[in-house]
């Protein structure tokens, strides 16, 4: 798959998000599941701040979801930009 990084970086945050809007929760209320500041959720959001993979596991897990589930929706939605791209 042929994708450039900025493309995966913002695809990385929209799934962020949108994990976190499905699970119905605020960026406060995941923050504080996480244990992090409700800042760090906005950059994280917003692709300002890296996100490590503990992280990413207990941000899946606070949501109600896998990081097997993340991965999988990562490779659709850099499938998908990468076609749009093409």
């Amino acid at each position: 798959m042929n994708w450039i990084p900025q493309a995966a970086d913002a695809a990385f945050a929209a799934e962020l998000t949108q994990l976190r809007l499905q699970a119905g929760m605020s960026r406060h209320e995941l923050a504080e599941q996480l244990g992090i500041q409700p800042a760090d959720v906005d950059l994280s959001e917003a692709g300002q701040r890296r996100v490590d993979v503990v992280e990413l596991f207990h941000w899946c897990q606070a949501c109600g979801s896998s990081l097997d589930a993340f991965a999988e929706r990562m490779d659709r939605r850099l499938a998908s930009a990468s076609l749009a791209a093409h």
